[in-house]
Parts: C-alpha cells; structure tokens; sequence
C-alpha cells in the first residue's frame, strides 16, 4: 500500500508539471515575448538608459502667451468675462478710493501692486504728517468701460476707464477746509490698469497704475 502511494503521488506530481509548463511556457518563451514587446515599443533590451530618454512629462511647459488687446487677456485666461470683470472693477475703484481716504494701508496692500502701493502709502504718511483729513464719497459710477488688454509673457493687464460723481473735502488738523484741494461733486475720468500673472492659481487682479484724465 505505501509504494501504490507513492506511485500515486509521483504521478500527480508529473501530470502537474506539465501542466503548469503548458500554462506559463518556458522561460525561452517568455523571454522571446518580452523582446518582441521590446521591439514593438522601440525599447532596447537591457537598455535602462534609452528608456529612460523616452519618458514624456505629463504637463510640457507652454510657450508664454503675449499679444494686444482684449482678446489676448481672454486667450491667456480662460475665465475672463468682460461683465464680470467690470462689476469686479467697479468694487474695486469704490473700495481702493475708500481705503486710501480712510488711511487704510492693510486694504490697500491687497488691492495695489507693490510699486503703485508705496506711491499710496507715502502720500498717506504725508497726509498723516501734516494731520490732514481726506473725505472721499462717490455720488455716482455712471460709466466703467474696458479701453484695452495686452499680455506679456503670460502677465496680462487691462485697462479700464471710470467715469463717476465725486465730492471730495480735505480740511487741516484743526478741521478748517481746505478750499483749493477741496471740491464739491464734480464729473472724474479715472484711467486705471489692473495687471495679473494668468500662470498663477491667484485669481486676483492687482491694480498697477492710476491717472486722471484732463476734463479739459
């Protein structure tokens, strides 16, 4: 009964290696179908290095996007709407005039680029300095346009026109009006740039540059 045993085992033990040799092959065999997929993909058997240089980024840097006009700032930020951008625009000019008026650095800090902040920021000290007191209150927007766009090297700028009713009064430390800077609700033409970096996550436009049309 023993050696029937192991006659038995013997046998299941042959039929299962066979079995499992028609299954996975042999090992030239599968080395012959790793060469052809080597060949099939362009891949160098054993060559590390050539596969290596194959390797594509996922993301190719882009070339930079410049252009004029408002159709370059559209191309270069896929979010921008021209309503939307004015109503955006509107708050702005309310809240950077409000700011600057109520001596309010920490706003204006998040709303102006650096170099168009420290302008602010010195005439806020000069006021300061002086104890003079700015009064801002805008009566009426009653025109916001988009004069034009530009981008360059993916940083793209707007410029925006404001026409708005303004009363403004600044009087002295010791509150006495200061008739020739003061003045009461009068038509202002404001040409104001706001620029953004469209590579960056940060939504924001920063506003770069400020002037005043002559009425005149």
């Amino acid at each position: 009964m023993p050696f029937i045993d192991i006659l038995i085992f013997a046998a299941i033990a042959l039929f299962l290696i066979f079995r499992l040799r028609s299954i996975l092959g042999s090992r030239d065999g599968f080395e012959q179908k790793r060469e052809e997929l080597q060949r099939f993909s362009g891949d160098a058997a054993n060559d590390s290095g050539a596969q290596d240089e194959k390797i594509v980024p996922l993301h190719k840097d882009k070339n930079p996007i410049n252009g004029k006009g408002l159709t370059a700032v559209r191309q270069a930020d896929s979010d921008f709407r021209d309503d939307e951008f004015m109503t955006g625009a509107a708050s702005a000019f309310s809240m950077v005039l409000g700011a600057f008026a109520d001596c309010d650095l920490a706003s204006l800090r998040r709303l102006l680029a650096f170099d168009l902040y420290q302008e602010f920021a010195q005439s806020v000290h000069d006021r300061n300095k002086r104890g003079d007191r700015l009064d801002i209150t805008i009566d009426e927007i009653e025109d916001v346009q988009l004069l034009d766009g530009e981008v360059v090297d993916n940083v793209a700028s707007v410029t925006v026109q404001f026409v708005s009713l303004q009363t403004r009064l600044v009087t002295d430390k010791n509150g006495v009006v200061l008739e020739d800077e003061s003045e009461a609700k009068v038509k202002i033409t404001d040409i104001w740039v706001f620029e953004r970096d469209t590579t960056l996550a940060d939504p924001n436009w920063k506003l770069v540059e400020t002037r005043v049309e002559d009425e005149n």
